[in-house]
Parts: structure tokens; C-alpha cells; sequence
């Protein structure tokens, strides 16, 4: 394992890089670490060290993917980051890996994503006009598009992180033209990071906010650190608080809680879109 030394200290999920390089120069080795420390940095997670793999004649399990496997096991490690799936190996191998990690709890991070690719002779693939998908718990359908965004940012356990998480949903709402459900969407992260923050969070923890979109439904998603379920309660008109999960409940189309992998919850809120996108 090599350490990383951050230029900065960050207090979001940890995480444990993978390289795959064999006889490559130590520029190309010190660029690919750098790349994986910057993507840290920006998303906010704790890199604490990266794995490189140099042995190819080993199979699936090398020595630096043994221990890799290893620190995945200790407490709060969110996952691991690799440059991209190649340097799990040939495809045989990067499967097995890949299986072995989420098998552990742990997430899969990829600085570049592989590009969707139509086999040679096969029109683009396309999806039917009425094709659906259902929000979770409710059973209500919405119709699903081929347009599908999906964004992501932690935020640290202090107050002015609410305003934040709600900018943060703002611009990416922006950003892909989805304006009718805005503000809906913009009170319940409020909401839900208040939560987080006062009943969710550790020491040392923040929150993750989540948002899926495409042309049919926005799905609005805070993760936190603890496994207390949260309540809806009926505050007395005098109570300065307490009606956020109210407020939820009203204002999207369905919510819920789920269990989070490692450790935590996560609670979704989804909102049917009444316009679809503007231009």
C-alpha cells in the first residue's frame, strides 16, 4: 500500500484506491495516483491509500487485491476508487473483483465511467413511449425517457452545509432544465439535511445528497451515518420544529428509508415531474 499525503484534511467516507500497472514509468504511476487524490479531493472523500497491482500472473488474487480486500473489511471504509475498470484487470478477473468488493458492502468509484457502446449491426438502442418504471413502496408509474442525469456531493456535519445542499440541488435542477418541481424539491433537502445533520450524523461524519432525474421523475436521496429511523410527528402550533418529514410527505410523490451499505440510512423522496424538461 502507498500512502497519500492530501493537501488538505476532509472529513468525508473513506475510501482505498486500486492501480493495475505493469512496466509503466513512475511519471505515469505518479499522474494516475494524483488523478485519484484530485477526484477525492472534489468529492469530498478520504483517500487513505492506494493498492497498486503489478502482478498479472496471479489472477484475481494478487497480492495488492488480498489486502485491499482486507482494509474494505474495517470500520467506515466507504469503497474503492480506481482510474477506471481496467485496472481491475482483464474482464474476467475486473468481474470477479468487482463481484468481491460489493460482495464486502463496499462501493465501486470510477474516475472515467465506460462509455455505453451498440454492438456492431444493432440499431442505438431505444426505449418504447410507454415503457415505465415504478417509484419505490407507492407502486405509482411514471414514464421513464432516455434522458437520465445523476449527481452527487457530501457535506460536512456543520449549519451552513443546509444551505449548501440546497444550492447544490438548485444548480444541478438548473442544469438540466427541470424547473416545475424546483422548489418542491428544494424545501424537502432542506428538510431532509436538517435531519441528517442534527439526528444523523457521528462524529467526524457529514451527509451525502443524491439526485436522480429524467424526464419523468426527480428521485431526491440524503445519506447519513446513523440507523435510526426518523419520525413523523404531529408538532403543536407552538413547536419550532418537527414538521420536516411532514413536510416531506406532502410535498413528494412518495418517501422512505432505506438501510445503507456499510453502515446508515438513506432517505429517498421521489417527485413526478409536470412538465418535463424546458429548453
Amino acid at each position: 500500500m502507498e500512502p497519500l499525503t492530501e493537501h488538505r484534511q476532509v472529513n468525508g467516507p473513506v475510501v482505498y484506491g486500486l492501480l493495475r500497472l505493469v512496466k509503466v514509468p513512475a511519471a505515469r504511476h505518479a499522474a494516475l495516483a494524483a488523478s485519484l487524490a484530485e477526484y477525492c479531493r472534489s468529492h469530498e472523500l478520504q483517500l487513505s491509500g492506494v493498492f497498486t497491482d503489478r502482478d498479472v500472473s496471479s489472477g484475481p488474487d494478487s497480492a495488492a487485491f488480498t489486502g485491499l480486500l482486507d482494509v474494505l473489511a474495517l470500520p467506515d471504509v466507504y469503497g474503492v476508487i480506481a482510474p477506471a475498470m481496467s485496472h481491475l484487470g482483464p474482464k474476467a478477473i475486473a468481474a470477479q473483483r468487482r463481484h468481491r468488493i460489493e460482495t464486502v458492502g463496499s462501493r465501486l468509484l470510477l474516475v472515467r465511467r465506460p462509455p455505453h457502446r451498440t454492438p456492431a449491426g444493432l440499431p442505438p438502442r431505444s426505449r418504447s413511449p410507454t415503457q415505465r418504471r415504478e417509484c419505490p413502496r407507492s407502486g405509482r408509474r411514471f414514464m421513464r425517457t432516455a434522458m437520465t442525469e445523476t449527481t452527487r456531493r457530501f457535506f460536512t456535519a456543520r449549519p451552513e452545509s443546509i444551505r449548501q445542499a440546497r444550492k447544490f440541488v438548485t444548480d444541478a435542477l438548473a442544469g438540466w432544465g427541470l424547473h416545475d418541481r424546483a422548489e418542491d424539491i428544494r424545501l424537502c433537502v432542506s428538510e431532509l439535511a436538517t435531519n441528517a445533520l442534527v439526528h444523523g450524523t457521528v462524529a467526524d461524519h457529514g451527509f451525502l445528497v443524491k439526485l436522480d432525474a429524467d424526464e419523468g421523475e426527480v428521485r431526491l436521496e440524503v445519506h447519513d451515518s446513523r440507523r435510526r429511523l426518523p419520525e413523523v410527528r404531529q408538532a403543536a402550533d407552538t413547536d419550532l420544529s418537527g414538521r420536516g418529514l411532514t413536510l416531506v410527505s406532502v410535498l413528494a410523490d412518495d418517501w422512505g428509508v432505506l438501510d445503507r451499505t456499510p453502515v446508515g440510512k438513506v432517505v429517498w423522496s421521489c417527485f413526478k415531474a409536470e412538465g418535463g424538461t424546458t429548453s
